[in-house]
């Protein structure tokens, strides 16, 4: 009697282990996950996040002059310390601002998901922060990123 149960129960032990080894919702196929991001504005750069720490190339924000219209360009660092951007139809960039009407944006720029444009609209200060976005969930979240609208000193 014993016996009867045996194959029975064996196969559907089997299929439980077989469907549980094969759940996988595939978050864990990525490409390289990012650690940080280097940006560039008008091919210079001026922030980058690297393992948890944010730097600016000119003092404690990123200075955007009133009206203008700066390129602005990430890269992706991986843990490795090299620079990418992801490749894939899967990824995109989300972005969110602390504020209205400081800058505004344009993205993605010219079809490319990796770059977008700012214009400053008024003067004053706004956090940007950046998600690379994979498959509807975030890889990466950046620091608050700050940047200022200042008066055009080129007149």
């Amino acid at each position: 009697m014993i016996r009867s149960y045996l194959i029975p129960l064996t196969l559907v032990i089997s299929l439980i282990f077989t469907a549980v080894s094969c759940d996988s919702d595939d978050h864990d196929d990525h490409g390289e996950v990012p650690v940080g991001f280097v940006l560039t504005a008008n091919g210079n750069m001026v922030a980058m996040q690297d393992s948890g720490t944010l730097t600016y190339t000119a003092g404690s924000t990123i200075p955007v002059p009133l009206g203008s219209e700066n390129v602005v360009s990430i890269e992706f660092i991986a843990d490795d310390g090299d620079r990418f951007t992801p490749e894939g139809s899967e990824y995109s960039l989300e972005y969110s601002l602390s504020a209205d009407n400081v800058i505004s944006v344009v993205h993605p720029l010219n079809g490319d998901e990796w770059s977008f444009q700012v214009t400053g609209e008024s003067e004053g200060e706004v956090e940007v922060t950046i998600d690379l976005m994979h498959e509807g969930h975030s890889d990466f979240e950046s620091l608050p990123i700050s940047v200022t609208v200042v008066e055009n000193q080129e007149s």
